[in-house]
């Protein structure tokens, strides 16, 4: 069983993203900010497959955040959902990791689709998803 890392500070958001991976019969963890989603992953070493969270995260530097995660635990992928377009959200030059981006709102077979292409494809490649 997979394991994902939802990041989400909302916690509507979070219950209901939590319910429909949980529904997919993937193995949730909840996190409300970067911080305790650090604490998380330390905590579950080479257990969470992604991590799945806004773009823009505590008004910080998201990039960063991934990045360091990255390089402690590289088997992790990561879903950005954002109200954003790809171009705007893409602009991580130099930092290399699997990533999806999910364009806000979205519906929860566009998740399910996107979840699944990430976890599927080899770890060489980014996905991306606009439904």
């Amino acid at each position: 069983m997979q394991t994902i890392l939802l990041v989400e500070s909302d916690a509507a958001t979070l219950v209901a993203c939590s319910l429909i991976l949980r529904g997919l019969g993937y193995t949730v963890l909840e996190a409300a900010d970067r911080g305790e989603a650090w604490r998380v992953c330390h905590e579950h070493p080479g257990q969470v497959h992604v991590v799945m969270m806004n773009a823009i995260l505590d008004n910080g530097s998201t990039s960063e955040f991934v990045a360091r995660l990255q390089l402690r635990y590289p088997q992790i992928r990561f879903l950005f959902a954002s109200d954003g377009t790809a171009n705007e959200l893409g602009g991580r030059q130099g930092v290399q990791y699997q990533y999806a981006y999910l364009h806000k709102p979205f519906r929860a077979d566009a998740l399910a689709g996107t979840m699944r292409k990430l976890l599927d494809e080899p770890k060489t490649r980014a996905v991306s998803s606009f439904v």
